[in-house]
């Protein structure tokens, strides 16, 4: 089974969006030391949202907002030393993973120039900032949290590998 997902682009992000994620910073200051960046990685509106979103979820089972803020901090810092798309992902795949156990089996993020590859399979891919840790981590978050939800209501048949029920695309 195939899930179509439409994230909404940062361009399309509502004032009540925009003012939430405002209000949020201001409520927390873990949050407004790591929306502001370190070194060259900066967050997005659009990451911002999500993080703050993910760690509302997070928190809901029992992880300290500071301690999620600690790990993207940590993930950013480790890009500033060693900078590029794979450090991003992969820092940002160490960030969620110490929080969060991942279901991988389901879970797949391409680069942006495979868009028209898994648009013609029916995928429709959930757009990320592929130079953000701290996006590579939500979207590892949000594609393991579908994929657990779709294993959930379809599990595995007899040693055939179940397709990606979602697929991030990382903006480079």
């Amino acid at each position: 089974m195939r899930t179509a997902v439409r994230i909404r682009a940062i361009e399309q992000l509502r004032g009540a969006d925009r003012a939430w994620v405002t209000e949020y910073r201001g409520k927390s200051p873990a949050a407004e030391r790591w929306a502001t960046g370190h070194g060259h990685v900066s967050h997005s509106l659009e990451t911002q949202e999500r993080i703050f979103r993910m760690t509302e979820q997070l928190a809901r089972r029992g992880i300290e907002r500071a301690v999620v803020f600690r790990a993207l901090e940590t993930g950013d810092r480790s890009v500033v030393l060693a900078g590029g798309p794979q450090a991003a992902a992969e820092a940002g795949h160490r960030a969620i993973a110490e929080l969060v156990r991942l279901s991988e089996k389901s879970v797949l993020i391409c680069a942006d120039r495979e868009k028209l590859n898994l648009q013609a399979f029916g995928f429709d891919p959930i757009p990320f900032d592929g130079r953000d840790p701290a996006a590579y981590a939500w979207v590892m978050f949000e594609l393991s949290a579908r994929g657990d939800a779709e294993q959930e209501r379809q599990p595995e048949r007899g040693g055939h590998r179940p397709l990606p029920t979602a697929i991030g695309l990382a903006r480079l």
